[in-house]
């Protein structure tokens, strides 16, 4: 159909740019200068003796659980994304639906807002076989259940945070900021899904001015904005058809990746003798998962650090320790999350490479012949599947060579 061919293009413009081998070394540059220089001038002005003597009482074995609770996370979305996969009809290996977790870890971590993540998450979906509007309905799905699940605790976590921890007025604009956003973005699927024909770019010229109308640009701009709603609706509604069992199995498995997340700093916490602290990191922790969207900068980097240290020096007793505490969260949460997620990014340019059927580039492949199964072992589910797909795996090296150095 027509508007799987515009989606597919805009999804394929959007890949470039998330594969884009420039964007993506600007982005780890800037993101590890950013973060290792801000550190270094927080510890030169924060460390103390008794940064130092928590130091000496920290248990490995909390680091190292901290650790395993920050990574482990996503393996609950990763089986989330399974369940939301299979409502399309297709198959998509587990070990590649991992690889799509952790590669848009990546991906967000070097991206300023983190918008990385989401983007490239539906991209490596793309690769992997699924249709465009597929791949951008199930990541935007399960972004939905996140979203729904923090505005719903979202009193409960405003009036813990105010008793507990130094609630400011900037921090207060910034949660209820996530929160209008967070609304905003649970009305547009709803409306995706209730109403997948709404007339949108109609709407939009109806009340455009008169100097846009004109323009062509501007109508081809609503006639793709039209399709891709209908697409991203239609998508929806099959993932809602998956039925109460499937769908109670997707919101306890988003619920157990924000346990585990809001889990592994306070756990560290307990590591450094501050276990009777364990709930006001929480909810701290909390605070911070809200506010780290908003930072602009690549993974946060900079402004992240600054803000999680005021957020936790103002619970515990000395500025030292909290200067410990933020040095942990980002070795556990950024580094080690670069470099799991640069090894899951470098695992799909290879699977990529060996057979760029689906790459979100150029179009000299777009009417050749292609092999049945995409580099994700998903089974081609009719003739427009076929078309939407280039070369296979049997055209050489030499295609393949030139294909990578397109993409990465």
């Amino acid at each position: 159909m027509g508007y799987n061919a515009v989606m597919s293009d805009d999804l394929e413009m959007k890949g470039k740019r998330v594969l884009d081998r420039s964007r993506l070394r600007r982005g780890l540059i800037i993101a590890i200068t950013l973060s290792a220089a801000t550190l270094i001038i927080i510890s030169l002005f924060t460390l103390d003796r008794d940064t130092f003597t928590a130091l000496s009482d920290l248990s490995p074995f909390f680091l190292l659980l901290a650790a395993a609770l920050s990574l482990g996370r996503w393996l609950w979305s990763a089986l989330r994304m399974r369940i939301l996969v299979g409502s399309t009809g297709k198959q998509v290996p587990f070990r590649n639906i991992i690889k799509t977790i952790y590669g848009g870890y990546f991906t967000g971590l070097i991206t300023p807002w983190r918008a990385g993540g989401v983007t490239g998450e539906a991209v490596y979906l793309y690769i992997y076989g699924l249709e465009a509007g597929e791949a951008v309905a199930v990541v935007s799905f399960g972004a939905c259940i996140s979203t729904f699940l923090l505005i719903l605790f979202f009193p409960l976590a405003i009036w813990l945070a105010s008793r507990n921890i130094d609630f400011s007025l900037t921090l207060q604009g910034f949660v209820f900021s996530a929160l209008g956003f967070g609304l905003i973005f649970l009305a547009v699927v709803l409306l995706a899904i209730l109403k997948p024909d709404a007339a949108v770019g109609k709407t939009l010229m109806r009340y455009s001015p008169s100097l846009l109308k004109r323009r062509e640009w501007y109508r081809r701009f609503l006639d793709r904005l039209n399709t891709e709603i209908h697409t991203f609706g239609l998508s929806l509604r099959q993932i809602v058809g998956l039925g109460g069992v499937k769908l109670t199995a997707v919101v306890l498995l988003t619920l157990l990746y924000w346990i585990s997340g809001f889990m592994a700093v306070p756990v560290a916490l307990v590591g450094l003798g501050y276990g009777s602290l364990f709930w006001k990191a929480v909810i701290a922790q909390l605070v911070i998962q809200i506010l780290l969207p908003f930072v602009p900068t690549p993974g946060g980097s900079g402004i992240g650090e600054v803000g999680f240290l005021f957020v936790y020096n103002s619970i515990l007793p000395e500025v030292g320790v909290a200067t410990l505490l933020t040095l942990i969260w980002r070795f556990i949460d950024f580094y080690l999350g670069l470099l799991v997620g640069g090894a899951a990014f470098i695992l799909i340019m290879r699977d990529l490479n060996r057979s760029p059927s689906r790459k979100p580039d150029s179009d000299e492949h777009k009417d050749e012949p292609h092999d049945e199964e995409g580099p994700g072992g998903v089974e081609a589910a009719g003739s427009q599947d076929e078309e939407s797909t280039g070369e296979s795996e049997k055209d050489g090296p030499e295609d393949e060579e030139s294909s990578s150095d397109q993409l990465v």
